[in-house]
């Protein structure tokens, strides 16, 4: 028995889905923010942009961008001490 290829045979790979528009917008300011802050310190920036989300009713895109301003102009979370 023979069967005939639909479309031409081999499937030609795809190409990885990138982010658009407000998404992407997002997951650059974010990916920004992660590589500016020591990563000791990367849950105290996301509390604070959570913080700046509830307490401000800031957007997530301008929370992001309002943190990244803190900082930029030496702004850094505290570190939380381990509990003994």
């Amino acid at each position: 028995m023979e069967i005939e290829a639909v479309a031409g045979g081999v499937p030609s790979p795809r190409a990885p889905i990138r982010p658009t528009g407000v998404t992407a917008e997002l997951a650059d300011a974010r990916a920004k923010l992660r590589r500016s802050v020591p990563s000791e310190h990367w849950q105290g920036v996301l509390a604070e942009v959570s913080r700046l989300q509830f307490e401000q009713k800031m957007p997530p895109l301008a929370a992001l961008q309002a943190v990244y301003a803190k900082l930029a102009s030496g702004w850094l979370p505290q570190v939380p001490r381990p509990l003994l």
